[in-house]
């Protein structure tokens, strides 16, 4: 009995850590992201051309980023992360079907994680892989 007992507390503790330390039990998008975004007309490798890409991400951490231009999705899906401040690290999960990221994230996959900063209320900056796409309201 004591043995069962040991094992029924020691897997009751550690689940409630992994709920309080990595977020078993999910986690939301930082309020600060929600809303629409555009993005400026080049990322911070200079080169890349970002200027017709919107943003649109939902309380539910539901996102696309999208063509605004043409209408055609480049990612889309949900994302979680923790409101660290003004910088942390999305968790992104993008649907399948219209996966076409921008091409200096050429090597995102559909599981990627992806930085984030928070630079006012109406700029932030996504970056992976060391290069930054930035939004404003």
């Amino acid at each position: 009995m004591g043995k069962i007992f040991f094992t029924a507390l020691a897997l009751a503790a550690a689940m409630t850590l992994c709920i309080a330390f990595t977020g078993c039990g999910g986690s939301d998008v930082p309020e600060r992201l929600v809303g629409e975004w555009d993005c400026a007309p080049l990322a911070s490798d200079q080169m890349t051309d970002t200027g017709f890409y919107a943003l649109t991400i939902e309380e539910d951490g539901t996102f696309s980023l999208y063509d605004k231009t043409a209408g055609t999705s480049g990612i889309s899906g949900t994302m979680k992360g923790d409101d660290t401040g003004k910088l942390g690290i999305l968790e992104l999960t993008c649907d399948e079907d219209a996966f076409d990221p921008p091409v200096c994230w050429a090597k995102m996959q559909t599981k990627s994680r992806v930085r984030y900063k928070i630079m006012d209320e109406n700029t932030i900056r996504l970056g992976y892989v060391g290069i930054w796409l930035i939004f404003t309201k």
